[in-house]
């Protein structure tokens, strides 16, 4: 008996290396593939942005490529907009106010029309004039218009077809870095002084 208990302790022993073994492997394995698995913000910094080409305020063309080397808060909605537009962008105002004369140098506000039928050149110039001196309109066609919102996911389209039509879209502010990369997107209604706060934060 005594014998037989001997032989089998180091068969438990090798067992229960194995297993450890086995657990070792499987731990590392799942923390390599973590490691190697994008995160849903970085997910998201990957989607969002990209090249357009559109018309500002002052009636010039401009391309992403006019926007790189400053950050940039990018608002899409329109014009005739009666509630959420106007309330976001009153917001990234307000939250640019919050900004020192430095931060606010290396910034550009952008509001991109989703409704380019009405917002032509001469609509966006006077609209923008009620919310931040520094606050540029982009407008374009249709097809530009379309382009630009796949780009930045951004889901528009018009509620019914009557004169007066209103449009639904998503209502996010997207602040970007000075290479064209998401760094942090906002939600309708966000607080303009912590955005203001968590913008300076990383503005370098």
């Amino acid at each position: 008996m005594k014998t037989q208990e001997t032989k089998s302790i180091p068969k438990k022993r090798i067992i229960l290396s194995l297993i450890l073994v086995i657990v070792a492997v499987g731990v590392w394995t799942i923390s390599m593939v973590e490691e190697k698995t994008p995160t849903a913000a970085e997910n998201s910094r990957a989607l969002i942005g990209g090249p357009f080409t559109l018309t500002n305020h002052m009636n010039e063309p401009v391309t992403d490529k006019d926007f790189l080397g400053k950050y940039m808060i990018v608002y899409f909605g329109y014009t005739y907009c009666p509630d959420v537009c106007p309330m976001d962008l009153q917001i990234m105002a307000d939250a640019a106010r919050y900004l020192t004369p430095e931060q606010l140098d290396k910034l550009n506000l952008v509001f991109v029309t989703v409704d380019p039928d009405r917002d032509k050149v001469e609509v966006m110039a006077e609209y923008i004039t009620y919310f931040h001196p520094k606050l540029i309109g982009l407008t374009g066609t249709p097809e530009q218009i379309d382009a630009v919102k796949k780009e930045y996911r951004v889901y528009a389209a018009k509620a019914d077809d009557t004169a007066d039509y209103l449009v639904d879209h998503t209502a996010y502010t997207y602040f970007m870095d000075p290479e064209g990369a998401l760094l942090k997107h906002f939600n309708h209604g966000e607080d303009p002084e912590q955005m203001a706060a968590l913008m300076a934060s990383m503005i370098k």
